[in-house]
């Protein structure tokens, strides 16, 4: 570094190479430039669907319960329409990536990062609960602007048909299973009541009155045994022969006592039995209400159904609107020409002063008379210039201005270049 250390040292030697490192920085440029050329220019629009919140509200769901419940609507309509299917289907239709080796699969994914569907919400009042996303942007990237505005307007159209399908879907299996329910449990209801009819038909005891009147009827057997014992105590106290009219009646009284007994010991079994006859009976009136019950909540479920139903019919739910249509983008939106350039014109810059530096450093010569006093740290007496005849003067002007020409033209084709970049 002993030739070089001052600034005057430094101008003389860019002087001394200025061909060297022009060459070099022009090189550099026009790399630079056909690699910037080469690159292919990505286009970017968006299309806007404004989500109407509905008019009329069903139900006593709470503002963050119809958020979430948004939410939920806005990601299956979003699935469906990132769906291979329905991807599949726009790519045969617009030809996408038709000039590409690539498989379905690998076309889907490509088409699924270049699109982008976005929910739109107020950032001002993102903290609340009840906010809804007041919008969708559906953003598609693509090398053709034309394409582009074309894909991002195909999905637009995708999302309100899935929605308009998912909302007529929904309520047509709502109502559907609304009424299977109802027809069922309408079914069981009534199953159910004959059953309990039947059951009180068998167990006579369950009807009004019914305890009553077996205690009546076994109070009443019970004296009436009791007064048939007490004649047969005294027809058994007078002895009489096998046949005589005595003998006779305490054989019916013997008789009438069995049965008696015998219906006593039935009527007592059944007061017995009555707490579980009554069990059951309970068990089968809590199912009767509990059934009840579910008919009743079907019927409010119904009600609430038909009543989203009509509110679809006459458009007073939440619906879907196109706000903008995407159009095509007059400017690219990547790469950036400009900066790739821009950065491989200070890496050249960088490549040619190195170059340079190193050949500098690297040639013996010594140019100027600071120079020669460091290296033989002696003091010169006398600097003695060069001599040019006129001849080899005009030849050495005749080629420094056909190199600079040349690189006045190289330079000027770049910034020619340059300004069609920025157009």
């Amino acid at each position: 570094m002993d030739k070089i250390q001052t600034i005057g040292e430094v101008l003389s030697m860019l002087r001394r190479r200025f061909f060297l490192w022009a060459s070099v920085i022009a090189a550099g440029l026009l790399l630079s430039l056909a690699y910037v050329l080469s690159l292919p220019r990505e286009y970017e629009t968006s299309a806007t669907i404004q989500i109407e919140q509905p008019s009329i509200q069903t139900g006593t769901t709470s503002p963050g319960s119809l958020n979430a419940d948004m939410l939920q609507k806005l990601q299956i309509v979003e699935q469906r329409v990132m769906a291979r299917d329905n991807l599949l289907t726009i790519i045969e239709k617009f030809g996408l990536y038709s000039d590409a080796p690539l498989s379905d699969m690998q076309k889907v994914d490509l088409l699924r990062r270049a699109a982008r569907v976005v929910h739109i919400t107020n950032p001002e009042f993102r903290w609340r609960q009840d906010i809804s996303p007041s919008a969708l942007l559906v953003t598609v990237r693509t090398t053709d602007p034309v394409l582009a505005a074309n894909v991002a307007n195909e999905l637009v159209n995708n999302v309100l048909e899935q929605e308009e399908k998912r909302r007529t879907a929904r309520v047509a299996e709502t109502l559907s299973f609304f009424d299977g329910e109802e027809r069922r449990i309408e079914s069981a209801i009534a199953a159910l009541e004959q059953q309990i009819a039947n059951y009180k038909r068998e167990n006579a005891v369950l009807l009004p009155g019914g305890v009553e009147a077996l205690r009546t009827r076994l109070v009443d057997l019970q004296q009436i045994e009791l007064e048939v014992q007490r004649q047969i105590l005294d027809n058994a106290g007078t002895p009489a022969s096998g046949t005589s009219i005595r003998a006779q009646r305490l054989r019916r009284l013997q008789e009438e006592s069995e049965l008696y007994q015998i219906e006593i010991a039935e009527i007592e079994s059944a007061i017995a039995d009555m707490p579980r006859i009554e069990q059951q009976a309970n068990r089968l009136q809590r199912q009767l209400v509990k059934l009840e019950e579910q008919y009743q909540a079907i019927t409010v479920g119904k009600a609430e159904a038909e009543m989203l139903q009509m509110l679809e019919a006459n458009q007073q739910s939440d619906s879907f609107t196109v706000l903008e249509k995407a159009l095509p983008p007059d400017w690219p939106i990547a790469p950036s020409r400009k900066r790739t350039l821009a950065m491989g014109g200070l890496l050249s810059v960088v490549a040619a002063l190195s170059l340079v530096f190193l050949m500098e450093l690297r040639s013996p010569v010594i140019y100027t008379r600071s120079q020669l006093e460091r290296q033989l740290r002696l003091r010169a007496v006398a600097a003695i210039p060069v001599l040019e005849t006129p001849t080899k003067r005009r030849a050495r002007i005749v080629r420094r201005i056909l190199k600079v020409g040349a690189l006045v033209a190289v330079f000027g084709g770049l910034a020619a270049a340059i300004l069609n970049l920025s157009r």
